[in-house]
Protein backbone atom coordinates (compact mmCIF):
# COMPACT_ATOMS: atom_id res chain seq x y z
CA UNK A 1 0.00 0.00 0.00
CA UNK A 2 2.82 2.37 0.88
CA UNK A 3 4.61 1.58 -2.38
CA UNK A 4 1.44 2.18 -4.37
CA UNK A 5 0.85 5.50 -2.60
CA UNK A 6 4.41 6.59 -3.31
CA UNK A 7 4.04 5.55 -6.95
CA UNK A 8 0.89 7.64 -7.31
CA UNK A 9 2.62 10.58 -5.61
CA UNK A 10 5.59 10.38 -7.98
CA UNK A 11 3.33 10.12 -11.01
CA UNK A 12 1.59 13.29 -9.87
CA UNK A 13 4.94 15.03 -9.55
CA UNK A 14 5.94 13.98 -13.06
CA UNK A 15 2.70 15.40 -14.43
CA UNK A 16 3.49 18.70 -12.70
CA UNK A 17 6.99 18.64 -14.17
CA UNK A 18 5.56 18.50 -17.67
CA UNK A 19 3.81 21.80 -17.01
CA UNK A 20 6.85 23.56 -15.59
CA UNK A 21 9.22 22.75 -18.43
CA UNK A 22 11.29 20.39 -16.30
CA UNK A 23 12.09 16.85 -17.33
CA UNK A 24 11.94 13.70 -15.28
CA UNK A 25 15.73 13.65 -15.35
CA UNK A 26 15.90 17.16 -13.87
CA UNK A 27 14.94 15.92 -10.40
CA UNK A 28 16.15 12.55 -9.17
CA UNK A 29 13.58 10.03 -7.96
CA UNK A 30 15.41 9.89 -4.64
CA UNK A 31 14.95 13.65 -4.23
CA UNK A 32 11.26 13.44 -5.04
CA UNK A 33 10.83 10.62 -2.54
CA UNK A 34 12.62 12.60 0.15
CA UNK A 35 10.54 15.71 -0.56
CA UNK A 36 7.39 13.58 -0.43
CA UNK A 37 8.32 12.32 3.01
CA UNK A 38 9.16 15.81 4.25
CA UNK A 39 5.85 17.14 2.97
CA UNK A 40 3.92 14.38 4.65
CA UNK A 41 5.62 15.14 7.98
CA UNK A 42 5.05 18.88 7.56
CA UNK A 43 1.32 18.25 7.19
CA UNK A 44 1.25 16.75 10.70
CA UNK A 45 2.44 20.03 12.21
CA UNK A 46 -1.00 21.46 11.60
CA UNK A 47 -2.52 18.91 13.96
CA UNK A 48 -0.50 19.78 17.08
CA UNK A 49 -3.31 21.98 18.39
CA UNK A 50 -6.84 22.77 17.14
CA UNK A 51 -7.74 25.72 14.98
CA UNK A 52 -9.59 28.67 16.51
CA UNK A 53 -13.23 27.63 16.00
CA UNK A 54 -14.56 31.17 15.70
CA UNK A 55 -12.45 31.96 12.62
CA UNK A 56 -13.94 31.22 9.20
CA UNK A 57 -11.71 29.76 6.49
CA UNK A 58 -12.79 30.07 2.86
CA UNK A 59 -10.96 28.76 -0.21
CA UNK A 60 -10.58 31.27 -3.04
CA UNK A 61 -8.76 31.78 -6.31
CA UNK A 62 -7.08 35.18 -6.45
CA UNK A 63 -5.39 36.18 -9.71
CA UNK A 64 -5.37 32.51 -10.65
CA UNK A 65 -3.59 31.48 -7.44
CA UNK A 66 -5.17 29.16 -4.90
CA UNK A 67 -5.58 31.04 -1.64
CA UNK A 68 -7.58 30.96 1.58
CA UNK A 69 -9.36 33.75 3.41
CA UNK A 70 -9.33 33.72 7.20
CA UNK A 71 -12.12 35.88 8.62
CA UNK A 72 -13.00 37.39 5.24
CA UNK A 73 -15.96 39.06 6.92
CA UNK A 74 -13.57 41.51 8.59
CA UNK A 75 -12.59 43.17 5.31
CA UNK A 76 -14.76 46.11 6.27
CA UNK A 77 -11.93 47.21 8.54
CA UNK A 78 -10.01 48.13 5.38
CA UNK A 79 -6.85 46.34 6.41
CA UNK A 80 -5.89 42.96 4.91
CA UNK A 81 -2.96 40.75 5.84
CA UNK A 82 -1.22 38.44 3.37
CA UNK A 83 0.37 35.35 4.92
CA UNK A 84 3.36 33.74 3.19
CA UNK A 85 4.17 30.38 4.72
CA UNK A 86 7.47 28.68 5.37
CA UNK A 87 8.74 25.22 4.52
CA UNK A 88 12.08 25.85 2.75
CA UNK A 89 10.12 26.77 -0.41
CA UNK A 90 9.22 23.08 -0.87
CA UNK A 91 6.93 22.17 2.03
CA UNK A 92 3.81 23.49 3.71
CA UNK A 93 0.14 23.77 2.81
CA UNK A 94 -3.13 24.98 4.24
CA UNK A 95 -3.21 21.77 6.30
CA UNK A 96 0.09 22.73 7.92
CA UNK A 97 -0.92 26.31 8.68
CA UNK A 98 -4.70 26.46 9.14
CA UNK A 99 -4.53 26.18 12.94
CA UNK A 100 -1.75 28.69 13.50
CA UNK A 101 -3.13 31.30 11.11
CA UNK A 102 -6.62 30.99 12.58
CA UNK A 103 -5.22 31.96 15.98
CA UNK A 104 -3.25 34.82 14.43
CA UNK A 105 -6.36 36.12 12.70
CA UNK A 106 -8.32 35.95 15.95
CA UNK A 107 -5.54 37.72 17.85
CA UNK A 108 -5.01 40.50 15.32
CA UNK A 109 -8.74 40.76 14.50
CA UNK A 110 -8.04 41.29 10.80
CA UNK A 111 -8.68 39.17 7.70
CA UNK A 112 -5.74 37.12 6.45
CA UNK A 113 -5.16 35.83 2.93
CA UNK A 114 -3.03 32.70 2.95
CA UNK A 115 -1.36 32.07 -0.44
CA UNK A 116 -0.91 28.44 -1.51
CA UNK A 117 2.04 29.27 -3.77
CA UNK A 118 3.69 26.70 -6.05
CA UNK A 119 6.53 24.87 -4.35
CA UNK A 120 10.02 23.77 -5.35
CA UNK A 121 11.55 21.64 -6.76
CA UNK A 122 8.74 21.13 -9.29
CA UNK A 123 8.24 24.90 -9.44
CA UNK A 124 11.53 26.65 -8.70
CA UNK A 125 12.20 30.39 -8.55
CA UNK A 126 10.48 32.61 -9.64
CA UNK A 127 7.15 30.73 -9.43
CA UNK A 128 6.37 31.55 -5.78
CA UNK A 129 7.51 35.17 -6.06
CA UNK A 130 5.48 35.72 -9.22
CA UNK A 131 2.35 34.23 -7.66
CA UNK A 132 2.74 36.28 -4.49
CA UNK A 133 3.00 39.45 -6.56
CA UNK A 134 -0.06 38.48 -8.65
CA UNK A 135 -2.18 38.05 -5.51
CA UNK A 136 -0.84 41.26 -4.01
CA UNK A 137 -1.59 43.23 -7.19
CA UNK A 138 -5.12 41.80 -7.38
CA UNK A 139 -5.84 42.71 -3.76
CA UNK A 140 -4.54 46.23 -4.35
CA UNK A 141 -6.81 46.55 -7.38
CA UNK A 142 -9.88 45.05 -5.72
CA UNK A 143 -9.52 46.92 -2.43
CA UNK A 144 -8.30 50.43 -3.30
CA UNK A 145 -7.42 52.52 -0.30
CA UNK A 146 -7.02 49.49 1.96
CA UNK A 147 -3.94 48.83 4.04
CA UNK A 148 -2.26 45.59 3.03
CA UNK A 149 0.35 44.15 5.36
CA UNK A 150 2.35 40.93 5.15
CA UNK A 151 3.29 38.24 7.65
CA UNK A 152 5.81 35.59 6.66
CA UNK A 153 7.58 32.81 8.50
CA UNK A 154 10.87 31.14 7.55
CA UNK A 155 11.02 30.93 3.73
CA UNK A 156 7.80 32.94 3.71
CA UNK A 157 9.77 35.72 5.38
CA UNK A 158 12.13 35.67 2.43
CA UNK A 159 9.17 35.76 0.06
CA UNK A 160 7.79 38.77 1.95
CA UNK A 161 11.05 40.65 1.39
CA UNK A 162 10.92 39.64 -2.28
CA UNK A 163 7.33 40.90 -2.46
CA UNK A 164 8.41 44.32 -1.24
CA UNK A 165 11.15 44.43 -3.86
CA UNK A 166 8.87 43.23 -6.67
CA UNK A 167 6.07 45.62 -5.73
CA UNK A 168 8.48 48.55 -5.88
CA UNK A 169 9.87 47.33 -9.21
CA UNK A 170 6.32 46.98 -10.53
CA UNK A 171 5.42 50.54 -9.47
CA UNK A 172 2.89 49.27 -6.94
CA UNK A 173 2.50 50.71 -3.45
CA UNK A 174 4.66 48.72 -1.05
CA UNK A 175 2.97 46.80 1.78
CA UNK A 176 2.05 48.96 4.76
CA UNK A 177 4.00 46.80 7.20
CA UNK A 178 5.78 43.44 7.49
CA UNK A 179 6.03 41.02 10.40
CA UNK A 180 8.62 38.30 9.82
CA UNK A 181 8.85 35.24 12.07
CA UNK A 182 12.20 33.41 11.96
CA UNK A 183 12.74 34.58 8.36
CA UNK A 184 15.13 32.73 6.06
CA UNK A 185 16.94 35.56 4.30
CA UNK A 186 20.36 34.20 3.28
CA UNK A 187 20.01 31.51 0.59
CA UNK A 188 23.79 31.22 0.53
CA UNK A 189 23.57 29.87 4.11
CA UNK A 190 26.74 31.71 5.10
CA UNK A 191 25.69 33.50 8.29
CA UNK A 192 27.61 32.60 11.45
CA UNK A 193 24.58 31.29 13.32
CA UNK A 194 24.25 28.43 10.82
CA UNK A 195 27.24 27.02 12.71
CA UNK A 196 27.16 28.65 16.15
CA UNK A 197 23.47 27.88 16.86
CA UNK A 198 23.37 24.39 15.34
CA UNK A 199 23.80 22.62 18.67
CA UNK A 200 20.59 24.20 20.04
CA UNK A 201 18.48 23.97 16.86
CA UNK A 202 16.76 20.58 16.48
CA UNK A 203 14.74 21.67 13.44
CA UNK A 204 17.01 23.17 10.79
CA UNK A 205 20.59 22.61 9.70
CA UNK A 206 22.97 24.36 7.33
CA UNK A 207 23.00 21.32 5.04
CA UNK A 208 19.22 21.05 4.87
CA UNK A 209 18.85 24.73 4.08
CA UNK A 210 21.67 24.64 1.54
CA UNK A 211 20.15 21.63 -0.23
CA UNK A 212 16.72 23.22 -0.41
CA UNK A 213 18.16 26.53 -1.57
CA UNK A 214 19.59 24.67 -4.57
CA UNK A 215 16.24 23.03 -5.29
CA UNK A 216 14.52 26.40 -5.15
CA UNK A 217 17.22 28.28 -7.06
CA UNK A 218 19.14 25.74 -9.16
CA UNK A 219 20.53 28.43 -11.48
CA UNK A 220 22.10 30.38 -8.59
CA UNK A 221 20.21 33.51 -9.62
CA UNK A 222 21.11 36.30 -7.18
CA UNK A 223 17.65 37.80 -7.68
CA UNK A 224 16.19 34.79 -5.86
CA UNK A 225 18.22 35.50 -2.71
CA UNK A 226 16.55 38.06 -0.40
CA UNK A 227 19.93 38.89 1.14
CA UNK A 228 21.13 40.11 -2.27
CA UNK A 229 18.28 42.57 -2.81
CA UNK A 230 19.02 46.27 -2.41
CA UNK A 231 16.50 48.77 -1.09
CA UNK A 232 16.31 52.54 -1.06
CA UNK A 233 12.97 52.39 0.68
CA UNK A 234 11.25 49.71 2.76
CA UNK A 235 8.05 49.51 4.82
CA UNK A 236 8.07 49.28 8.62
CA UNK A 237 9.20 45.77 9.53
CA UNK A 238 9.12 43.68 12.70
CA UNK A 239 11.55 40.77 12.91
CA UNK A 240 10.90 38.09 15.52
CA UNK A 241 13.47 35.33 16.02
CA UNK A 242 14.41 32.73 18.61
CA UNK A 243 17.84 32.64 20.18
CA UNK A 244 18.01 28.88 19.59
CA UNK A 245 17.82 28.67 15.82
CA UNK A 246 20.36 28.65 13.03
CA UNK A 247 18.51 31.49 11.30
CA UNK A 248 19.18 33.86 14.19
CA UNK A 249 21.71 35.91 12.22
CA UNK A 250 19.42 36.11 9.19
CA UNK A 251 17.14 38.38 11.21
CA UNK A 252 19.97 40.32 12.82
CA UNK A 253 21.86 40.92 9.60
CA UNK A 254 18.76 41.97 7.70
CA UNK A 255 17.78 44.29 10.54
CA UNK A 256 21.23 45.91 10.51
CA UNK A 257 20.96 46.38 6.75
CA UNK A 258 17.42 47.76 6.66
CA UNK A 259 17.44 49.94 9.81
CA UNK A 260 19.21 52.88 8.07
CA UNK A 261 16.60 52.62 5.29
CA UNK A 262 13.54 52.23 7.55
CA UNK A 263 13.71 53.84 10.98
CA UNK A 264 10.64 51.89 12.10
CA UNK A 265 12.41 48.55 11.69
CA UNK A 266 12.33 46.52 14.90
CA UNK A 267 14.11 43.33 15.95
CA UNK A 268 13.10 41.17 18.91
CA UNK A 269 14.78 37.98 20.09
CA UNK A 270 12.90 35.37 22.11
CA UNK A 271 15.20 33.60 24.59
CA UNK A 272 15.24 29.83 24.34
CA UNK A 273 12.79 29.69 21.44
CA UNK A 274 13.25 27.43 18.43
CA UNK A 275 12.39 28.02 14.78
CA UNK A 276 8.84 29.45 14.30
CA UNK A 277 7.89 28.47 17.86
CA UNK A 278 4.23 29.40 17.30
CA UNK A 279 3.78 26.20 15.29
CA UNK A 280 4.61 23.94 18.23
CA UNK A 281 2.54 25.69 20.93
CA UNK A 282 0.29 28.63 20.12
CA UNK A 283 -0.62 29.10 23.79
CA UNK A 284 2.90 29.33 25.19
CA UNK A 285 3.97 32.59 26.79
CA UNK A 286 6.41 33.26 23.95
CA UNK A 287 3.78 32.59 21.27
CA UNK A 288 1.16 34.81 22.90
CA UNK A 289 3.79 37.53 23.29
CA UNK A 290 4.77 37.19 19.63
CA UNK A 291 1.15 37.48 18.49
CA UNK A 292 0.66 40.54 20.68
CA UNK A 293 3.81 42.08 19.21
CA UNK A 294 2.60 41.40 15.67
CA UNK A 295 -0.84 42.84 16.40
CA UNK A 296 0.56 45.97 18.02
CA UNK A 297 3.04 46.58 15.24
CA UNK A 298 0.82 45.93 12.22
CA UNK A 299 -2.28 47.70 13.49
CA UNK A 300 -0.27 50.81 14.34
CA UNK A 301 0.97 51.28 10.75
Amino acid sequence: MMKQTLKIFLMGILVQLSYTGLTAQSIADSTLQKIGGERAFYETLGKIYPAEHSVTVTEATIAGVKSYWFNEGLTGQKHIIIYLHGGVYALGSINSYRAMISHLSKSINLPIVYIEYSRAPENPYPAATNESLKVYRELRNKYPGYKISVIGDSAGGGLAIQLVYNSIESKLPAPNALALISPWVDLKTQNNSYITRQSVDPILSKKMLHDHALLYNPTHNKAADPSELKFRTFPPVLLLVGTDEVLNDDSKNFYNYIKPVQKQARLKEFPGQKHVWLVSDINSKASVEAMDDIKGFITSK
